[in-house]
């Protein structure tokens, strides 16, 4: 297992030695969205350069599962009734592995949704999360809202979770001052136990695996990238979009959804015009944290693998 220190030195020294190409400098993002044709081959080349053995699979599993009209989800859709989820995912290597968000709990639920609320809550699959979330080299999340982060805000193994959580700076920011709803607040001293990433557009997080910095959805959402050691390709885009219809018909959430978020809806614009063309052209499987039919789909073709795999080899 590397620490979490060694990594953080390590990332930065290659990125300022040999990669900082890849990146986009600060003054150009600010001036022009880095999401064009040519960032995906940034991507590719900055997890080729990350030494190591690449991951051997993603794997996904349904913490909270729901349904609802798919015109909650996607601008202009019909109200036929999809199911919905709230997902975690696995990047395993062969002897270790990566948590991609850290779901919620009953109590978030409860305290959330209502007393009445008809998600169905799968207990064994939380406590298999949290068991994951204590023995993984690195925890990160695609953004900061309550359902992608509960997991490593609080729970039996907080301290030794937190350690090894790579909060970015806009996402510790959101924590301790949350400027829109479905954002848990952070106390100071609770965040004091994190450690905070600092990066521009990528960050090479392991072999295999580069983060890229999103915001649009929350101020501190994040794509992460993936290139197994087959070969095969796979983004997790958190919430750019909640149903794969939002992807294909290139629609974000209604508007006033959308508002309600804080969503920066021409940043989101870009994204998933981005996201749209790689899934088009067949290079990356976009995978989306809620929906139930898409991740079910991409299991059964072998792009991800149900449950997660606790195994130590």
């Amino acid at each position: 297992m590397i620490p979490v220190k060694t990594l953080l030195a390590r990332r930065a020294c290659m990125t300022l030695a040999g990669l900082a190409a890849l990146a986009v400098p600060p003054a150009l993002a600010a001036q022009a969205s880095p999401f064009t044709d040519s960032l995906l081959d940034r991507v590719r080349a900055l997890a080729r350069a990350t030494p190591g053995e690449r991951p051997i699979s993603v794997h996904v599993m349904k913490i909270v599962e729901s349904s609802g009209p798919l015109s909650n989800y996607v601008a202009g859709a019909d109200s036929q009734r999809v199911p919905s989820c709230f997902s975690v995912f696995q990047i395993r290597y062969r002897d270790r592995w990566v948590v991609v968000d850290a779901g919620l709990d009953s109590q978030a639920i409860s305290e959330n949704y209502g007393a009445r609320s008809t998600v169905t809550f799968h207990r064994d699959r939380y406590d298999r999360l949290e068991t994951a979330l204590r023995d993984a080299e690195h925890v990160v999340l695609t953004h900061e809202h309550l359902d992608h982060a509960i997991g490593v805000e609080r729970g039996p193994y907080f301290q030794t979770v937190a350690a090894k959580t790579l909060l970015s700076e806009e996402q510790l920011r959101t924590f301790l001052d949350p400027p829109a709803r479905g954002v848990i607040r952070l106390a100071r001293d609770s965040a004091q136990a994190f450690p905070v990433l600092r990066y521009d557009l990528l960050f090479p997080l392991a072999p295999g695996v580069v983060l890229i910095k999103a915001p649009g959805h929350t101020p501190g959402s994040q794509h992460v990238y993936v290139r197994l050691a087959s070969g095969r390709e796979i983004l997790i885009a958190g919430d750019l979009a909640w149903q794969s219809e939002g992807l294909t018909t290139d629609q974000q959430k209604p508007e006033a959804t959308s508002r309600n978020l804080g969503e920066d809806r021409e940043a989101l614009q870009l994204q998933l015009d981005w996201a749209r063309k790689i899934a088009q052209d067949g290079q990356v499987a976009v995978v989306l944290s809620h929906d139930s039919r898409l991740l079910d789909s991409l299991v059964s073709r072998g792009v991800l693998v149900n449950d997660f795999d606790l195994r130590r080899r």
